[in-house]
């Protein structure tokens, strides 16, 4: 009993956590997949504005086939943001499937570790981004509102599922009270 309890304090324990997080953070650099040459064709295609960056960011924080996307065909972001490749045009097919005109961001490309953790963020491997609002729909305003812009969240939440690997709203935690964020890392979805 005493070394089951024991090992129950280890897993709750910090050296866990900094070993835990070590690994992590040595581990999932080694999945980011740039999407070569083929990604940025696609990105053409579809008529993203964008400027390519190539490989940025140090040993910590990796950002495979980087580009600095001005704005999308048919949607304007209130700023320039870096993402991967693959991270870029997951966006503009969410954009394309929203009908977003224009959205809000609070950022992308952030070498950060994750709120009370020392996990890498996937805002350290240009895979993230944050959206505060859409079409005049404000997350922190809006959010979970019978009305237009409530639908037009809603309706974003929808399609982020099926676009992103990670969604999370003010529903998932205080920490997301105001924005979605978006990314490719591991993850389960909605």
């Amino acid at each position: 009993m005493v070394v089951v309890i024991g090992g129950l304090q280890f897993f709750n324990s910090h050296v866990y956590n900094t070993v835990r997080a070590s690994v992590y953070n040595t581990v999932r650099p080694l999945f980011l997949n740039g999407g070569g040459d083929s990604c940025l064709q696609d990105l053409d295609h579809m008529n993203v504005q964008y400027t390519k960056i190539d490989n940025i960011g140090q040993d910590r924080c990796p950002v495979k086939n980087a580009v600095r996307i001005i704005n999308y065909p048919n949607t304007k972001l209130s700023a320039p943001v870096i993402l991967s490749c693959p991270s870029a045009k997951n966006l503009a097919l969410f954009f394309t499937d929203t009908g977003a005109r224009n959205v809000s961001t609070f950022g992308t490309y952030n070498c950060k570790t994750r709120r009370g953790s020392s996990i890498i963020s996937e805002h350290g491997y240009g895979t993230a981004i944050d959206i505060s609002e859409i079409d005049s729909a404000s997350v922190q305003k809006d959010w979970n509102k019978d009305t237009k812009e409530g639908e037009t969240l809603r309706n974003a939440h929808q399609s982020a599922c099926k676009r992103f690997s990670n969604v999370l709203t003010p529903d998932s935690n205080a920490d997301h009270a105001d924005h979605f964020h978006l990314d490719n890392g591991f993850g389960f979805g909605c």
